[in-house]
């Protein structure tokens, strides 16, 4: 089933990036800087997302009336 060899495959993965950190300097540093990046991405694509549908359910404040001269 694709959705078990899919869970399956999340499960070995941090296994298999340790695995190949532990056999150079650079990979893992590589390897880094990628997570955080990629961190940081997913991060502030979800702080868009969050601040637009918060923006959906809050009603616009127009102020006070303004009076003619």
């Amino acid at each position: 089933m694709f959705i078990r060899q899919l869970f399956q495959s999340l499960l070995d993965m941090p296994g298999k990036f340790v695995d190949v950190a532990m056999h150079d300097p650079l990979a893992a540093a590589m390897l880094t800087v990628g997570a955080i990046l990629v961190t940081l991405s997913v991060g502030y694509f979800t702080l868009l997302v969050l601040g637009s549908v918060i923006d959906l359910f809050t009603p616009e404040s127009s102020g006070p009336p303004r009076q003619p001269n």
